[in-house]
């Protein structure tokens, strides 16, 4: 049996035999299979810490803190390193097994606060890190924070971001307060198959790097690939990652006019998920097959490479009206969350054209509306871009 599971749902199980076209949502589903998945692997993390001035006081004390704990939680086959950066980058503790957990504990007592910031270099570093402890049976991930803007080096960032990816390196990048630089850390955490997270205070760095230890823990596949084969006349519109987090991966079309999406690791705990817009050909009433998916991906625990399962995907065209009105209510759940997600998208777009007021009520709603809905962390972000802007002051991410 497959380490995975694979389900699929439609907006619409019957849609209208009509002469127009008709846009259909499909909710892509990944999961643990039912043989009892692989336990977690071992993980090499290299945790990559902003020691800027601006980190001064209780920052830099709960951030000494939290890496204590993550310290204290690794086991004998996980790797660690940490690289410390402000204008310049120090490799703190180089790549190793943690055999002396109180000397890497001193070493983290040592980081003094200092000078202005700037990631990329340090981000490269980082990266060398890693690759130094890289092996096939383990998660491969960074941890950035970071309170500040960077010095004018965020094309670097992407472009670093793209080549961790390739190299099998997610980055989890998390801005603390509110100085810090939104779309950048989005862009970092998207373009290397990671995840970006707001916390508001010091204190709350506890809590997020439990969380990434606890998720590191609960990896249990690798390199996801997820390939939607569409069948002639389906017109993919756009993609969106809604599990973890919601994100816009554009309309993820292949050479061949199939969407494919490279989705990185899966936390068995959680799964991921893909809602695909399509545009459906006109047609006479039957069954259609819209298209096959595949998800390609590995097991390294297990000794597993390139596993795959597939699922056709079938709606029925109808002229019966009191089918065609029925939809999947989970399915539109999802599709109301994306849409709460777009509007905070084009608030920022407005606020960056100098629309303060349109953008910030389209803030405060989109902030209120994915809190209804459990995006608490998109929900925080937008509340703080809104109160921001409210203030008078400008976004985090211009």
């Amino acid at each position: 049996m497959s380490e995975l599971t694979l389900n699929y749902h439609l907006s619409k199980e019957y849609v209208p035999a009509s002469g127009e076209g008709q846009m259909l949502y499909t909710l892509i589903e990944l999961g643990t299979g039912q043989s009892g998945v692989s336990k977690g692997m071992p993980f090499n993390l290299c945790l990559l810490l902003d020691r800027s001035g601006s980190m001064d006081g209780k920052k830099i004390e709960n951030l000494k803190e939290a890496v204590r704990m993550v310290v204290d939680s690794l086991g004998e086959k996980d790797k660690i390193s940490i690289v410390i950066f402000d204008d310049e980058v120090e490799v703190l503790l180089t790549n190793q097994t943690p055999s002396n957990k109180a000397e890497i504990k001193n070493r983290i007592d040592s980081i003094i606060p200092r000078g202005g910031t700037q990631i990329s270099d340090a981000m490269k570093k980082a990266m060398e890190e890693i690759k130094k402890g890289a092996s096939p049976n383990m998660v491969n991930r960074m941890l950035l924070l970071t309170d500040g803007q960077t010095w004018d080096d965020e094309p670097k960032c992407e472009d670093l971001s793209i080549e961790a990816k390739k190299a099998g390196i997610s980055i989890s990048a998390v801005g603390l307060g509110d100085e810090w630089n939104e779309n950048l850390l989005i862009s970092i955490g998207e373009k290397s198959g990671g995840d970006s997270y707001w916390i508001e205070k010091p204190e709350d760095i506890m809590e997020r790097f439990t969380s990434e230890v606890s998720g590191l823990r609960g990896i249990v596949a690798t390199n996801l690939n997820v390939i939607y084969k569409l069948s002639k006349g389906v017109e993919p519109l756009k993609t969106y990652r809604v599990k973890p987090m919601i994100s816009d991966l554009g309309r993820s079309v292949a050479g061949n006019g199939n969407i494919s999406v490279s989705l990185g690791e899966v936390d068995g705990a959680v799964g991921q998920s893909l809602l695909i817009e399509t545009m459906l050909p006109v047609k006479e009433a039957g069954r259609f097959r819209l298209g096959q998916i595949e998800a390609v991906y590995d097991v390294p625990s297990k000794g597993i490479k390139q596993e795959r399962i597939k699922a056709d995907v079938v709606v029925n065209f109808s002229a019966d009206s009191a089918l065609t009105a029925k939809v999947n209510a989970k399915v539109m759940n999802v599709v109301e969350r994306v849409n709460a997600f777009k509007l905070q998208t084009r608030a920022l777009t407005e606020a960056r054209l100098g629309n303060t007021l349109s953008a910030t009520k389209k803030l405060q709603a989109a902030a209120t509306r994915l809190l209804e809905l459990g995006e608490t962390e998109l929900a925080k972000t937008a509340k703080m871009e809104a109160e921001n802007l409210a203030k008078g002051g400008s976004l985090t991410s211009a």
